[in-house]
């Protein structure tokens, strides 16, 4: 069917006039904005100092419509009836609905819309004559008349030269059952669009399995994340999830210091030995704000006590780290000497240089009698210093510091020994080379402790968002250490392939789709030289409360934003 296409008018702006959420998926600032007509105001206004400066508008000519296509694109919210336009810093629509909890007068009319069936012819030509393609971006103001009530359509040229179609609609995002993205809808849309009717059918799915982000951080990449990225053939629905045969690509950015992590203890143990270091080398330490209610000397007389008895692995009570380590970790902690126990005791209350001098003193004066159990091979100078039978010696300058970073490192190797080793998940001799080698400085034997905790991250996330099965883990824990060796990958993401089939816990939990963050299908042309390919990709916004009567379990239904992708060559997203 072939109309008249309407005359309009246009401006170029150097930022659509549009609400925020719009204007970060548009990739060029710069745009063509098409209205009716620039309405006659009865007031001689003077134009406000803080609205956008336009260029003169232009007569267009008439344009012939080609063909009628469907603009279905990007359904954002709009959250304002729209008649006619008067652009403003902070306003864009000239009118807000009455049943809206916002209320002003009704502005004056500068900019006259199209009917919603006039903007999709517009936008028609740009979609099949190239040579109008390099004014795009292209944005047509609509009147919201239509039954979905379109208030704006664009078009965009992607980064592989695909055609993005938007729509803004008063109604916003819409839900996974509209009838505009069911697959036999989609598969008409690209019959009609290419006149074909052999293609091929690819879904790629997005699924943000976990989000977490460090409170204490300022940085902007203090955001942890488990990502999967799946892909395969012949989707019988949208939405639909992976099918069971095909490959899952899993991505995951560590987040030491996350407090819900399973390695958060691990973590707070080593930014404290990282504190130590720097201060040993600026000789400026700030201590820590007792955490225990008791002095320390009746802590040391409490724990030499302990490790005394005949049976020291039966402690009466449990060091708490302990019971944490078994509760979020995927091995069960094996019992520490008393070297490890009063690392973590120092480290957490000595609210002083002298405090530390006076308990590494008693300690010793107290073990030449009572003998608490140390491990045989514990290398450090302080456990060498128990065993002996000779008089305490005197320890002088930052002496008891350098002490107890050594007691920090040994204790938080012998974790990291025991995650790794302990559990099965790589051999003894494989994790030692990771470790820091005796004899190197503090600031090397931190860094090796740094990249194996980032490790440890990723581990205990695979365990607790994935729950991967622990020959799946094998596999992985030698790649992810020598990733995390390099210290140029050191907050960034580490990535690997995995079946699907070894994520059936994962996705057992998403027959509603909860997590999924983009669902993509594409159509592909079979019988021609230069395929043409289509896409329908949604993107989920977040979860909407379904009531306010105070019932917690109750959420609203997902909601999405639509994408349409129209490409000529074999790429389609970048």
């Amino acid at each position: 069917m072939k109309l008249p296409a309407p005359v309009f008018q246009s401006s170029i702006l150097p930022q659509l006039p549009i609400h925020s959420d719009f204007l970060s998926v548009i990739r060029k600032k710069e745009c063509l904005f098409v209205y009716k007509a620039k309405a006659v105001s009865t007031n001689k206004d003077v134009a406000s100092p803080n609205s956008p400066k336009v260029e003169p508008e232009t007569q267009s000519k008439t344009l012939q419509l080609q063909q009628e296509v469907d603009m279905v694109g990007t359904p954002l919210e709009c959250p304002f009836d729209l008649d006619v336009l008067k652009i403003q810093d902070e306003d864009f629509y000239s009118k807000e609905s009455m049943e809206s909890s916002h209320h002003s007068e009704l502005k004056t009319c500068i900019y006259k819309p199209f009917s919603s069936f006039e903007a999709r012819g517009i936008l028609s030509n740009f979609i099949f004559d190239p040579s109008l393609q390099s004014a795009l971006p292209v944005f047509c103001l609509a009147d919201a008349e239509d039954g979905e009530r379109t208030s704006v359509l664009g078009i965009e040229k992607g980064r592989n030269n695909e055609l993005i179609r938007y729509k803004i609609t008063v109604a916003g995002p819409i839900t996974s059952t509209d009838p505009t993205i069911q697959l036999d809808h989609l598969k008409s849309e690209m019959a009609f669009l290419t006149n074909v009717e052999e293609f091929s059918t690819r879904a790629v799915a997005t699924y943000e399995a976990y989000r977490g982000v460090n409170v204490n951080s300022d940085t902007d990449t203090s955001e942890a994340f488990v990502r999967l990225e799946c892909s395969w053939k012949n989707p019988s629905k949208v939405l639909e999830l992976p099918h069971i045969a095909s490959q899952a690509k899993v991505i995951i950015r560590p987040l030491p210091g996350e407090t819900c992590s399973g390695a958060y203890e691990i973590w707070r143990q080593l930014n404290t030995l990282q504190h130590l270091i720097k201060g040993l080398e600026s000789l400026e330490i700030v201590w820590f704000v007792k955490a225990s209610q008791k002095t320390l000397r009746e802590e040391i007389d409490k724990l030499i006590a302990a490790f005394c008895k005949d049976d020291t692995y039966q402690l009466k009570e449990k060091v708490e780290v302990e019971e944490l380590y078994d509760e979020q970790l995927i091995y069960n902690r094996t019992p520490m000497d008393f070297i490890d126990h009063l690392w973590e005791l120092l480290s957490q209350n000595c609210s002083s240089f002298n405090d530390l001098c006076q308990s590494l003193q008693y300690t010793l004066q107290r073990a030449k009698t009572d003998h608490p159990m140390v491990f045989f091979d514990n290398p450090t100078k302080f456990g060498k210093m128990l065993r002996q039978n000779d008089a305490p010696p005197q320890l002088s300058g930052m002496e008891p510091v350098s002490l107890l970073i050594e007691m920090g490192i040994e204790k938080l190797k012998r974790d990291y020994l025991y995650i790794f080793s302990g559990n099965n998940l790589v051999a003894e001799r494989v994790i030692s080379m990771f470790l820091p080698q005796d004899g190197t400085s503090y600031i090397d034997q931190l860094n090796c402790l740094t990249s194996i905790q980032s490790a440890v991250e990723v581990v205990a996330l695979c365990h607790r968002v994935l729950q991967l099965p622990h020959l799946a883990l094998r596999d992985v824990v030698t790649p992810l250490l020598e990733h995390f060796r390099d210290p140029q990958n050191f907050g960034r993401e580490f990535s690997f392939q995995l079946g699907v089939c070894l994520l059936k816990g994962f996705f057992q939990r998403q027959e509603s789709g909860s997590s999924v963050e983009k669902w993509r299908v594409e159509f592909t042309s079979s019988n021609d030289c230069h395929p043409v390919k289509l896409a329908c990709q949604l993107t989920a916004t977040h979860l909407l409360d379904a009531s306010s009567t105070g019932d917690g379990e109750r959420v609203g239904e997902r909601r999405y934003n639509v994408e349409r992708y129209l490409s000529k060559s074999d790429t389609l997203l970048g």
